[in-house]
């Protein structure tokens, strides 16, 4: 748990882990996970032919029984071929760059021969492979629910801490991300180059943050007991908001509200007059944000996406229309893994103004600014058969066991819902901090619905000062 803790606080911090350096590190830590998860081990039960005896744990095995583990080995293997049958090469000079047209095997699935720091489907296959083993990890290391309950209060304490630095850099008007680096893009977020990549993990966290904030509320409720770790959860959850809208990301912005409107639920929160400190403790953390933002900036911000001529927004739209025309061509096999930037140019040519700025510079697309959109056009229906039948088995568990029941994993699947209809207007999973963070809560969510049940001896203990059954 150590491990993976480290590997989950690491990715946001290293710039959202968008840099090779960082993600080979990633798949370091990833790896060193897994083998730990599935180690063999004593169990806490016995031997039943050899009583007194500890019985032996062999998670690797129990790992191989599960669909989804095939699923995404079949997923990996995918983007493998594309990487060994490449029916481009990427060519470039001085000043421009262009692909080779190469004689791949027809019946494979195929995908750009590019330079591995550019992108190409190794690179893809590094990050992809980094998930496919921290949940794994997570979901066969991590069996009780104090393990997933300290994972949970570190990632939330984590997130408060970029919160602090965001702010911090906000107050001293930093033009320099840690006051050090100078990143490509002036409109950092705490640690992230992209304030969108920022806004939403920062809101992944905070559904977390609120979702503990709600458990340690009720439990301390049905203890009879202060609220505890409720208020301090609160005020953690506040600063995390603030930074939110720090952020500038519209989107980020709307499914902040759009997340405490579904958490809130006010015909039972207003009940509960133990939660009057963490109100204020809330309300002195937005007070805060609000001195310290610039709130005509976020207004313009909201103007441009009414407004009849706005560039920004246009340019979106127009980039989703030429990502639409890519996606016929490629929606059985796809184009390769990592390789959207290398075929999109063909299709932005019918619309000359979104591959230039207002100032005349030339534009250049790495991502579609839609992932729901980018994703098949890279791997194709086929490629994502596996990612959904590991969806919908996770679903129809999450259903099952009705995880809306609980207030935790309730919060943190919404985050997590909310997080995919920000894909639809931006590349947010094309973040490896935003990925593997959404990976681990979502199987973390549905872990959590299966562990924490109140069990017979907690449900039947007497309240304090009860007479107990004769």
């Amino acid at each position: 748990m150590a491990l993976t803790t480290l590997h989950l606080c690491f990715l946001p911090w290293a710039l959202g882990t968008m840099h090779v350096w960082s993600q080979l590190t990633s798949l370091g830590l990833a790896a060193a996970g897994f083998a730990l998860a599935t180690w063999p081990r004593t169990g806490s039960g016995h031997r039943p032919d050899q009583e007194g005896e500890p019985s032996r744990i062999w998670p690797a095995a129990q790992l191989w029984r599960q669909p989804v583990v095939w699923a995404g080995l079949l997923f990996l293997g995918y983007i493998t071929v594309q990487g060994m049958n490449p029916a481009w090469r990427f060519q470039s000079n001085a000043d421009v760059w262009w692909l080779e047209r190469l004689d791949p095997v027809a019946w494979l699935p195929t995908g750009v021969d590019a330079p591995f720091d550019r992108s190409n489907p190794w690179r893809a296959l590094t990050i992809f492979g980094s998930l496919f083993l921290l949940v794994a990890s997570v979901w066969t290391g991590l069996t009780r629910r104090r393990s997933y309950h300290a994972l949970f209060v570190l990632l939330a304490a984590n997130s408060v801490l970029l919160a602090l630095l965001g702010l911090a850099q906000r107050l001293t008007r930093a033009t320099d991300i840690f006051w050090s680096y100078r990143p490509s893009n002036a409109s950092f977020v705490a640690s992230f180059i992209y304030p969108n990549h920022a806004g939403s993990y920062l809101n992944l966290t905070l559904a977390l943050t609120i979702g503990l904030a709600w458990w340690h509320h009720q439990r301390a409720r049905r203890r009879l007991e202060n609220p505890g770790r409720a208020p301090a959860f609160a005020a953690g959850a506040a600063l995390i908001a603030g930074l939110v809208i720090l952020s500038y990301s519209r989107m980020s912005i709307v499914l902040l509200l759009t997340l405490i409107r579904g958490i809130s639920r006010p015909d039972r929160v207003r009940r509960r007059r133990s939660f009057r400190a963490a109100g204020l403790a809330c309300a002195a953390c937005f007070a805060l944000a609000l001195t310290v933002m610039q709130l005509e900036r976020v207004r313009q911000r909201f103007d441009e996406v009414f407004a009849p001529s706005g560039a920004s927004v246009r340019a979106r739209t127009l980039a989703r229309e030429a990502a639409t025309d890519m996606l016929k061509d490629y929606w059985l096999i796809g184009l390769g893994a990592g390789c959207f930037q290398y075929g999109y140019p063909k299709y932005t040519a019918n619309y000359p103004e979104i591959d230039y700025l207002e100032n005349g510079a030339r534009r250049s697309w790495e991502h579609a600014h839609n992932d729901i959109l980018e994703f098949p056009i890279e791997l194709g229906v086929i490629g994502l058969l596996p990612l959904l039948v590991v969806l919908g088995r996770g679903l129809w568990q999450f259903a099952r066991r009705r995880g809306w029941d609980n207030v935790l994993s309730f919060a943190v699947a919404l985050g997590c819902t909310l997080t995919l209809l920000h894909g639809w207007v931006d590349f947010v999973f094309q973040c490896p901090a935003v990925l593997l963070t959404w990976g681990v809560l979502s199987t973390g969510a549905l872990r959590w619905s299966e562990l924490d049940r109140p069990s017979p001896q907690t449900a039947c203990t007497p309240a304090p000062g009860a007479s107990s059954p004769a």
